[in-house]
């Protein structure tokens, strides 16, 4: 009796599957062919925006304060991946200021890629990296086509840097560099004059912040304040939903990243587009 019982089962679940199987075979033929529409929509709609892989072109990447060549590796990856060349630079981000910093290791980034082989040379850069690459350029230029992307720089200055510079806790935090990222007169900001290369840059910010408005005022990314990332010479601006640190991982801001050394603009156009000088 339980042999005929399990018999009986056996058979009601093969009659199952045979009525089902080609059901979910279906299904799954269906909801392929809804994804691969789907992707080839999204594929379409950023088609016209990076059509052809790069050629003999490298990326300078220069991290922040109280980072390494390390800190860059994700967008590196991706850069890489889409065909370019990269080289990450590594500087002591708190014991130098930033013209020695940028004389001594920009040009050693520039040269590397170089020797790569490299006809484009392009600078991507992370919060204080921003006014390394600045620095450099007010006496040097990138080879012709050379583009230059900003990831929440504190063009106008940080507003941290500004409220504690004087406090000698704050100068031990951040060193020389840091303390200097300020509009005051011993500050670097006021002395930084307008750079020919096209700029680009990408603001991260969040819809809430840790410090008083007094302090970094909103919006901000937990570092930087929106406002004080602008340049007035800045080709494009766009908005990233993201955190300081975090924003290097997101896969929109490499993509945009991408978007900006192919097109020299952000996706979609209507991102924040200027008009300069």
């Amino acid at each position: 009796m339980p042999y005929l019982l399990i018999e009986s089962l056996l058979q009601k679940a093969l009659e199952t599957y045979q009525i089902m199987f080609p059901m979910l075979r279906l299904s799954v033929y269906l909801l392929s062919a809804l994804l691969i529409s789907s992707c080839s929509v999204s594929s379409a709609r950023f088609s016209h925006a990076i059509a052809l892989r790069p050629l003999n072109e490298c990326v300078v990447l220069v991290h922040g304060l109280w980072r390494s060549g390390f800190a860059m590796n994700s967008i590196a990856s991706d850069l890489e991946e889409h065909g370019y060349d990269t080289v990450s630079i590594d500087y002591p981000s708190t014991q130098l200021e930033i013209p020695v910093l940028a004389e001594r290791h920009l040009s050693d980034g520039l040269n590397e890629c170089r020797e790569k082989g490299a006809k484009h040379i392009h600078l991507v850069t992370h919060s204080m990296g921003g006014i390394l690459a600045r620095q450099y350029l007010q006496t040097k230029r990138l080879p012709k086509g050379g583009k230059v992307v900003m990831l929440s720089p504190p063009n106008q200055g940080s507003e941290l840097s500004e409220k504690f510079g004087d406090s000698w806790w704050y100068k031990w935090i951040v060193g020389p560099a840091g303390i200097s990222l300020s509009q005051k007169r011993n500050g670097i900001i006021p002395r930084l004059k307008e750079i020919e290369e096209p700029v680009g840059v990408i603001a991260a910010y969040r819809n809430w912040s840790l410090w008083p408005e007094s302090w970094l005022p909103t919006p901000n990314d937990g570092t930087v304040s929106v406002q004080s990332m602008r340049l007035a010479e800045m080709d494009d601006f766009v908005l990233v939903n993201s955190g300081h640190a975090m924003m290097r991982f997101n896969r929109e801001t490499q993509y945009q990243i991408r978007h900006f050394l192919a097109k020299g603009t952000f996706f979609p156009a209507t991102s924040e587009k200027l008009s300069k000088r």
